[in-house]
């Protein structure tokens, strides 16, 4: 089975426009860097007849209407000339295909920060591929990871049909890509039958039962915790301390079924074809990890990440193990609330060991700590 790295960070130098774009004037320029927000936020070629399916992949069904605006009237908007980088030339000769047209959406600042490319077609603006591209030893071992899994998903007669095409992957720490096929369908935003049949797949062919002191879960979350000591504020090392006492006396002594997870399982990272759930972003995928990890942050993730209140986020949990014990049974659903608290601290554990501590008022660490205190008060 394949396996997450852990990350340490690295600075890269970029241009105004980005890491895989470079500053042209008008005349000569091929693509259009628009900004929002005080950033770059997507490159888009000159030829607007390839804009659709830009915004198709990278804002399916959310369309951020300013930005669509500045692409059509560019130069009233401020939007920024540029072409290609050498970066980008990189990627193109390690496809090793004929690809036309770019765009690019730019990641999110920090340390897992990448760029996705997207190439389309240059006669007819289909979509050909989607890479994932950035620098440094993080997005090198999250790219890497995710390499694994589709190889090893992709050997797995039951799942083959719910992931994309991995077409290359190159690592290193100063340029680091992975490209994939598009998956055709649309975003699901409701969880339902389709959602069930793929984790019911994903949880059959990695099921083992061990101790939860020998798990890949338990050791991850310990050297976490190992390594964030002297930099976590008094009010989190109380929490965590609290946290990993209750799990563990709860799922300490018998052997306890863990099971794959793709720990990323939220709506737009699954497209629905025809009923059949599609899944990509497999960078944080990792063995050994609890059943009802991936149901959990389906529900719960985009709860936090809008800041919802407490007590809608806790009702939410409730109905969702209810869910979960009536579509993947009792087996899967042992000891429940410990297995939704090791949620709450695998990926608090992850969030603050990424930022050395501290919290910054990230709406997932503010948002779950409020639920760690209310099961451990």
């Amino acid at each position: 089975m394949p396996s997450a790295g852990l990350y340490t960070s690295t600075n890269a130098t970029v241009d105004e426009v980005g890491r895989f774009y470079k500053t042209q004037n008008q005349t000569t320029g091929t693509h259009y860097a628009l900004r929002w927000k005080g950033r770059v936020q997507i490159v888009v070629s000159r030829n607007a007849d390839a804009h659709d399916a830009c915004w198709n992949i990278f804002m399916p069904e959310r369309h951020n209407y300013p930005l669509r605006a500045m692409a059509r009237l560019p130069r009233l908007s401020g939007a920024i000339s540029c072409v290609e980088a050498e970066g980008l030339t990189s990627i193109r000769n390690e496809i090793g295909k004929e690809v036309g047209l770019s765009c690019c959406r730019a990641g999110a600042p920090g340390p897992w920060s990448k760029d996705t490319i997207l190439f389309l077609d240059k006669n007819h603006f289909e979509p050909l591929y989607i890479v994932k591209a950035g620098a440094g030893e993080d997005v090198n071992n999250l790219l890497q990871n995710e390499a694994n899994w589709l190889r090893f998903l992709r050997d797995q007669p039951t799942l083959v049909d719910h992931i994309p095409e991995l077409v290359t992957h190159h690592p290193g720490n100063y340029l680091s890509f992975l490209a994939i096929t598009p998956l055709r369908g649309k975003r699901s935003y409701r969880f339902g039958e389709s959602h069930i049949a793929f984790l019911q797949k994903l949880q059959d062919c990695s099921r083992q039962n061990i101790h939860f002191e020998e798990s890949r879960l338990y050791q991850n979350i310990h050297l976490r915790l190992k390594n964030l000591r002297g930099l976590l504020s008094e009010s989190w090392s109380a929490r965590l301390d609290k946290a990993m006492r209750r799990i563990e006396h709860s799922l300490s002594g018998s052997p306890i079924l863990f099971v794959a997870a793709h720990n990323d399982f939220t709506p737009w990272n699954i497209i629905l074809e025809q009923g059949v759930a599609k899944i990509i972003d497999w960078e944080h995928a990792d063995y050994e990890q609890f059943p009802l990890f991936d149901p959990l942050h389906f529900f719960l993730m985009p709860m936090a990440l809008k800041r919802d209140t407490l007590a809608n986020i806790l009702r939410e949990l409730h109905k969702t193990l209810q869910i979960c014990e009536y579509w993947l049974g009792k087996e899967k659903c042992f000891a429940a609330e410990a297995q939704a608290l090791a949620y709450f601290v695998n990926l608090c554990t992850l969030y603050l060991w990424t930022e050395h501590g501290k919290s910054n008022s990230d709406p997932i660490c503010d948002k779950y700590a409020k639920i760690i205190d209310h099961f451990c008060p």
